[in-house]
């Protein structure tokens, strides 16, 4: 992983621990989402692309992507169902067992934002699956993201 890349991501991890997924003021927000847009890698497109995106261990991750959402804790791509590879032998993704709990236990699954899933090929790359909407990114119930961070090109 480049260094711009690690930097970029240790950003939003210090945001996230910060402000707690809060909606940034006005200011934060515009400086943030710009410093987030100049890092999206060349390579990808913010009005989506059919270019297959892999795991930085050789998974296939999504058959294309819709679009790139900029908001106040990252860019991440976003794709739909229909977009995620062929399930069968193994799924492609799995919820880790320390993040069940946004699905098993009934104090969570019925208000979590999203379900953290993973590749299972120890990538420990995270996608997303909205569940809710959120005041700090434009992000769509029923479709999923992953960091432009995280992701590579076939």
């Amino acid at each position: 992983m480049t260094r711009n890349r690690m930097n970029t991501l240790k950003i939003e991890a210090k945001l996230a621990d910060t402000y707690k997924y809060k909606r940034l003021s006005a200011d934060l927000s515009e400086k943030y989402r710009e410093f987030f847009r100049s890092n999206i890698p060349d390579w990808l497109s913010e009005n989506g692309s059919d270019e297959t995106l892999f795991t930085t261990n050789g998974s296939v991750i999504c058959k294309g992507y819709d679009r790139i959402v900029v908001g106040d804790y990252g860019a991440f791509i976003e794709f739909s169902e229909e977009r995620l590879p062929e399930q069968y032998p193994t799924p492609t993704l799995v919820v880790p067992a320390d993040q069940r709990f946004r699905i098993e236990d009934e104090r969570y699954s019925g208000h979590v934002k999203y379900v953290w899933m993973t590749v299972p090929d120890g990538s420990g790359v995270k996608v997303y699956l909205q569940k809710k909407k959120v005041t700090y990114a434009d992000y769509k119930p029923g479709k999923y993201y992953v960091s432009v961070h995280e992701v590579e090109r076939g």
